[in-house]
């Protein structure tokens, strides 16, 4: 009965950590010579609340074309145009409206025809300043923090991630798997960037659920000498190409400077690792502590966990098929 009250107990966190925005929301704003700003807002098809999420761009600002709305690639897509005067979005304060602190936030990209200019706001965050300038600096350091926050805001990444580390028997095996995944990710992430293969995102992030449903069976099995538990590292590498492309539709939705690709694709990546490896030692003290001081709540044969990540996985396979 514990241990049941435990997993419903998981699976309604879970839940709710996507209960109001469960996806990136993307806002792309392009100002011309003559100060004439479109708009396209992008928000994930499967955010029922993401309507409750406002884009401000000031009084200074109003839409002089009707705004027209489409569904494509996973998105509800709303394009429309604006007018800010002759000095256009120059110094203009842009902010959202609406967000909460487990919502994944607005990425905001301006351009015009010499500069780009990004920002991810959160709750913390709200609100950007369009000033004109940028430098390498600023570029590794903003994709370093959308790499971070976006694998510690990925569940779906980070179930898998789980998934390995309770795989594993011993460290060297985990460092031989993680490296693995980090590999094969890092090579389908820049794959997918410069285009030398395409595939849809509906379809990728339905095989990354697949993927975690997989491990979360390999879980469940008893024996010890199955294929995936003695190749682990192999397994890694395979499903860890999946993953990458996921990141890559990602990156692609966030943009990249056309003067600075190499740096900004390098920089998500290290802001992965960083996040992922945040996690494994995160996680690391969680079973410390578990086997410290709980080891009779939940002890290393329990199934409360495979069950839990193999429900979640299973739950978010189903709803991105139907998605299709």
């Amino acid at each position: 009965m514990l241990h049941f009250r435990i997993f419903v107990f998981l699976f309604f966190c879970v839940l709710s950590l996507s209960a109001h925005q469960s996806g990136l929301s993307y806002v792309e704003i392009q100002e011309d010579e003559n100060k004439n700003i479109d708009v396209i807002y992008k928000k994930p098809i499967e955010d029922s609340k993401a309507k409750d999420i406002f884009i401000n761009f000031g009084t200074h600002c109003m839409k002089v074309e009707v705004a027209a709305t489409a569904i494509a690639d996973g998105f509800v897509t709303e394009k429309f145009s604006l007018w800010c005067g002759e000095d256009g979005l120059k110094n203009s304060r842009i902010w959202v409206e609406g967000l909460v602190s487990s919502d994944r936030g607005v990425l905001i990209r301006y351009a015009n025809d010499s500069l780009v200019e990004k920002a991810l706001l959160l709750s913390s965050t709200p609100f950007m300043r369009i000033s004109h300038t940028d430098s390498k600096y600023k570029v590794f350091a903003d994709y370093v923090k959308l790499g971070i926050i976006h694998i510690l805001m990925g569940f779906d990444h980070l179930l898998f991630v789980l998934s390995l580390i309770l795989l594993v028997k011993n460290l060297k095996i985990l460092l031989y798997t993680i490296t693995a995944f980090t590999l094969s990710h890092s090579i389908t992430l820049a794959v997918g960037i410069f285009g030398f293969v395409n595939i849809a995102p509906l379809y990728i992030e339905a095989m990354i659920a697949l993927s975690i449903v997989f491990l979360a069976r390999e879980l469940l099995v008893g024996a010890s000498d199955s294929f995936t538990k003695r190749k682990l590292g192999f397994v890694s590498f395979v499903f860890g190409l999946l993953h990458g492309f996921g990141f890559s539709g990602v990156l692609s939705n966030i943009g990249l400077p056309q003067n600075e690709i190499p740096l900004s694709l390098f920089s998500f990546n290290v802001g992965i690792e960083i996040g992922q490896l945040i996690f494994i030692i995160f996680v690391g003290i969680l079973f410390y502590l578990q086997k410290r001081f709980a080891s009779n709540i939940i002890d290393k044969n329990s199934k409360i966990i495979p069950y839990s990540i193999g429900t979640l996985s299973a739950f978010w396979l189903i709803e991105r098929l139907v998605s299709f």
